[in-house]
C-alpha cells in the first residue's frame, strides 16, 4: 500500500487548495511525530487542544504550530531508533543557525519537493549547465548547498554542477576571478543555470564589468535562479531583488521569466519558486497562512501577518506545522494563470515580540 505522504508527492503542484490527500499525508505525519516524540505530544496537551483524531482543514486549523525561534534553544530529542543521515543547517544570517535532523525517507521528499517545484516552474526544462554561487556541499551542512546539490543531481536535464564557493579556514572563500571565467567557458558550451546567493552573482556581474565585459548574454534557453539573503557583497554596492534582476536580465541577455528568485526556510522541505510574473506560489504539499500571531486567525486577503506552515513531509522531526517570523501577504490570482495562491514577503518581525506561552515549547521538551 503507498504510504499517503509520498501519494501526496504525486500531485499537482500548483493545485488551487490543500485536498484529501494533504490532509490524509498530515494524518499519517502527525501519528509518526507522536510515536517519536513524546515531549511533542506534551507540547500539544499543555495547549489543551488535544489531538483530532481526523485531520482536515477545520481541525488542523486548530493544531498547534510550534514557533521556529524557540527551537534555536530548546530542541527535541531524537529517537534512537530513527537514523538520521543529515542535519541540515540555515545559514544564521539573523542570528544562531537552526538544525534540521533529516532521515532518509524526509531527506528523500525534500528532494522530491524542490524538484517537483523546479519542473513545474520551468527551471530545469531544457539541457543545461550548473554553476551554484553556493558553499560545496562537501564541506557544508547549510540547507541551501545539500538540497540544491540533490536536486540538481536528479535532474536528468542538468549535465553538471560546478560549486564556486568553498569553506576555507578563515571563512567563505568566493574566488570572484574563477566565477567569472566559469561563467564564460560554460555559456560558450550551451545553456546554463547559474543557481544560489545572488549577492554573489551580483559580485561576478560587478568583475565582469570591471575587466571590461559590459554585457555577457547568456545562450538562449540559459536562467537565473537565485536564493538566500539578499545583503550586499560588496561594500557600497546596494542589492535590492526588484533592480538586481533587471541589471541582470541586461547584463546576460535573458528575458525577466528567465530571472526567478525561490523563497524558503531550512526546516521547510516546501519551497516557493518565482512564476514568470515574480509571485512565489504554494505548491500542492504545503498550505500557507498569513496570521495575526495574537489570535492564531487569517488576517484578511493580502493583509500582512506572520507566515504559518503546514507540510507533511518531515517525519523525522517536529515540524509538521511552524509559524515562522516572516512577514508575508497571501493573494490569489496572478496572472501566470496559476490556481495556487501565491506570498509575498514582507521582512521579519522580531521574534521576542511573539514568544508567547502558547506558542513555546520549552516546558514540553524540558520534562
Amino acid at each position: 500500500m503507498a504510504d499517503p505522504i509520498d501519494i501526496l508527492l504525486q500531485a499537482d503542484v500548483f493545485a488551487a487548495d490543500p485536498d484529501n490527500r494533504f490532509f490524509r499525508a498530515s494524518e499519517i505525519c502527525l501519528e509518526v511525530l507522536l510515536r517519536r516524540f513524546p515531549a511533542y505530544t506534551r507540547f500539544l496537551d499543555e495547549r489543551g487542544s488535544g489531538v483530532p483524531r481526523e485531520l482536515s482543514r477545520e481541525s488542523l486549523q486548530t493544531l498547534p504550530a510550534i514557533f521556529l525561534p524557540v527551537l534555536k534553544t530548546r530542541a527535541f530529542d531524537l529517537p534512537r531508533d530513527v537514523p538520521i543521515v543529515v542535519q541540515l543547517t540555515s545559514s544564521g544570517t539573523t542570528g544562531k543557525p537552526s538544525v534540521t535532523p533529516l532521515d532518509e525517507p524526509s531527506m528523500k521528499r525534500r528532494v522530491q519537493a524542490m524538484l517537483a517545484s523546479y519542473r513545474a516552474a520551468g527551471i530545469v526544462s531544457g539541457s543545461v549547465e550548473a554553476l551554484a554561487f553556493l558553499i560545496d556541499p562537501s564541506q557544508t551542512q547549510m540547507a541551501g548547498s545539500v538540497v540544491i546539490d540533490a536536486v540538481l543531481k536528479a535532474s536528468p536535464e542538468v549535465r553538471s554542477v560546478r560549486y564556486l564557493v568553498r569553506q576555507g579556514p578563515a571563512g567563505i572563500d568566493f574566488a570572484l576571478k574563477d566565477a567569472v571565467t566559469a561563467i564564460q567557458e560554460a555559456s560558450a558550451r550551451g545553456p546554463i543555470l547559474l543557481v544560489g546567493y545572488p549577492a554573489l552573482m551580483a559580485a561576478a556581474m560587478h568583475g565582469l564589468a570591471t575587466a571590461g565585459v559590459s554585457r555577457l548574454p547568456l545562450p538562449q534557453g540559459s536562467m537565473v535562479l537565485t536564493g538566500g539573503g539578499w545583503k550586499s557583497f560588496l561594500p557600497g554596492v546596494p542589492l535590492e531583488r526588484d533592480d538586481f534582476q533587471k541589471r541582470m536580465a541586461g547584463f546576460f541577455g535573458l528575458a525577466p521569466g528567465a530571472i526567478r528568485d525561490m523563497f524558503g526556510l531550512s526546516e521547510c522541505p516546501a519551497v516557493f519558486v518565482q512564476c514568470s510574473h515574480g509571485h512565489y506560489h504554494v505548491p500542492a504539499f504545503a498550505w500557507a497562512q498569513a496570521i495575526d500571531p495574537e489570535t492564531g486567525c487569517d488576517v484578511a486577503v493580502g493583509e500582512i501577518g506572520l507566515l504559518q506552515l503546514t507540510v507533511p513531509l518531515t517525519t523525522s522531526y517536529p515540524l509538521l506545522k511552524i509559524l515562522t517570523t516572516d512577514k508575508v501577504t497571501i493573494q490569489r490570482g496572478c496572472p501566470c494563470g496559476v490556481a495556487a495562491p501565491y506570498l509575498t514577503p514582507r521582512g521579519r518581525t522580531t521574534a521576542a515580540r511573539f514568544e508567547t506561552c502558547a506558542m513555546k515549547v520549552g516546558r514540553a521538551v524540558s520534562a
